[in-house]
């Protein structure tokens, strides 16, 4: 009975025991089941997440090429591809992309980038900012920092300008540096800084001088006695072609020389228009054309070549703004468009910074010998450059006929510029990032309009314009001057008092179909982005630009 009771319990055991590992196994059967379904679930929703992102990419593409006015380049759909990041060119005037306020701009670094000159925007920064309250009676926005500050000159130029003055032979031609061939031949920091020039414009000859507009004036001083004879056989008094648009020092180097302007359109974009310029051409008989690229915006180069070719006409350039800008890949003031001479400015506001000062550069060996003679260059100083023909039978056939116009660059200029010629790269990086954010965030808003440059054309971008939109003066000058009580001053072209304005050239005043040029600037603001500005400052001066137009609207 024992036994039998000990083997129903043993049985009893057994069958609860499989009960229990039936049970066990049943759960974790359910389990797997259940880890399988979940698993499956989650593969659904990340591949249906994954889908979701890419129609949002490609949409995103889509509404951006919309915007843009063109296609994403093939090299920037790759790039976003591997990085999340959206690539499209930033100039001509279909490109405006209409982004948020709120967005990283990055200069191009990688080789690819560099080809396309395209700013990459980080995609998690394209986040509206909530809508700003405007209240005119708000301390904010505000700049805190002066925005008329010129660049400071680097402390190697600082050190070196104390040595020439301790020294106190700062005349031109009052060499410190030893000779790299003769050690008893001195060389002047104007001729080291002469032939550095010429070497960042890729010029063969150049003559430092005193500002740019004796550089333009020499150009066109020279060009009358290169061209004397043909010049001679034209009737009247000789004619200029230049903008109608340019600064006052233009025109008034034309007529310094003896000659008198004849005034050229510009497009709506402040670039001179070339079908007025062969128009002009034609009618003036003009022989010589100074062309200015104002702000750094290049005109259709190729187009006032042909014209230039055509009708035989001397160019000059005036790239005072233009330094590190082209035309399709040709640097601005290059002889491959025919230009003669190219004349560049160390004015304050420039992108070099001497106070005062200028550069002509050219490949003509006649025109550089005139022009270093006449800048100043008596009696045997002209062996002592060293980016001047070696064409001594030239200098002295022509020496003794030559006037001297005393228009010389000293030597604490020269060395107030020698060591910010490298930094121009960096320099024009970082203009263009800060154009690249304020173009960016101001063509979104309604109340002004950015023309851009033109299809072609790579500018450096140390200043911004745009036009006001449906306002008069009194408005204008409203929203002028709340931006500059809040400390973001800024010009107006069209002004009475604005030395662009062509209506205030009394000395030499233009035609009546100049008035086409004056609807383009009448209302055209002035923005300077200067070199020291963050991008926090950037903003500030969108956010403030912002605020005047709804304020004053």
């Amino acid at each position: 009975e024992e036994e039998r009771e000990k083997r129903e319990e043993r049985e009893a055991d057994e069958r609860t025991g499989t009960e229990r590992r039936r049970r066990r196994e049943n759960r974790t059967s359910e389990r797997e089941e259940r880890d399988v379904e979940k698993e499956k679930e989650r593969k659904k929703k990340r591949i249906k997440s994954e889908s979701a992102r890419v129609d949002t990419r490609r949409e995103r593409n889509r509404r951006m090429a919309r915007l843009c006015g063109t296609k994403l380049s093939k090299d920037s759909r790759k790039l976003q591809e591997k990085a999340c990041h959206f690539g499209f060119t930033f100039s001509g005037p279909k490109k405006y992309t209409r982004l948020s306020p709120v967005f990283v701009a990055r200069v191009p670094q990688d080789g690819v980038q560099e080809q396309t000159k395209s700013v990459l925007f980080e995609e998690k920064t394209l986040a509206r900012d909530p809508m700003p309250v405007f209240d005119k009676d708000s301390e904010e926005p505000r700049l805190a920092i002066n925005i008329k500050s010129p660049c400071p000159v680097p402390e190697e130029g600082i050190q070196r300008c104390r040595e020439v003055m301790e020294t106190g032979r700062m005349f031109r031609y009052g060499g410190l540096t030893k000779g790299a061939n003769n050690e008893d031949q001195t060389v002047d920091d104007v001729s080291l800084v002469e032939k550095s020039f010429a070497d960042t414009t890729g010029h063969k000859y150049c003559v430092a001088l005193n500002s740019c507009g004796s550089a333009i004036f020499l150009s066109v001083w020279a060009t009358l006695q290169k061209e004397k004879e043909k010049l001679d056989k034209i009737p009247g008094p000789t004619k200029v072609l230049t903008n109608a648009f340019t600064f006052a020092a233009v025109p008034s180097a034309i007529v310094h020389a003896g000659c008198e302007p004849e005034y050229v359109n510009c497009t709506s974009q402040f670039v001179i228009d070339v079908e007025d310029f062969e128009k002009k051409a034609i009618e003036s008989g003009a022989k010589i054309a100074i062309v200015s690229h104002m702000r750094g915006r290049l005109c259709d180069m190729s187009g006032v070549a042909e014209v230039c070719k055509k009708y035989d006409i001397t160019l000059i350039e005036d790239c005072a703004h233009s330094l590190g800008c082209d035309w399709k890949g040709v640097r601005s003031g290059s002889s491959e468009h025919g230009t003669v001479a190219a004349c560049f400015s160390s004015q304050s506001n420039k992108l070099i910074n001497s106070g005062e000062g200028g550069f002509l550069v050219t490949d003509d060996e006649e025109i550089a010998v005139r022009c270093i003679l006449a800048a100043g260059s008596y009696e045997y100083l002209y062996k002592s450059h060293l980016a001047a023909p070696d064409n001594h039978d030239l200098f002295e056939a022509l020496k003794k006929k030559t006037p001297n116009f005393s228009l010389r660059m000293h030597q604490i200029t020269a060395a107030i510029i020698e060591p910010q010629l490298p930094l121009l790269e960096e320099r024009y990086k970082k203009h263009r990032y800060n154009y690249a954010i304020a173009e960016r965030r101001l063509c979104e808003l309604d109340g002004i309009k950015l023309p851009g440059q033109l299809e072609g054309a790579t500018g450096v971008g140390d200043s911004l314009q745009f036009n006001l939109k449906g306002r008069n003066w009194d408005e204008a000058n409203a929203f002028t001057k709340e931006c500059a009580k809040r400390g973001v001053p800024m010009e107006i072209f069209g002004a009475q008092d604005n030395a662009r304005n062509f209506k205030t050239w009394q000395f030499a005043l233009p035609p009546q179909d100049c008035e086409t040029s004056y609807k383009h600037i009448e209302y055209a603001c002035d923005l300077r982005l200067p070199l020291h500005l963050t991008e926090a400052d950037v903003h500030s001066i969108c956010d403030v630009v912002e605020f005047a137009l709804e304020v004053t609207a």
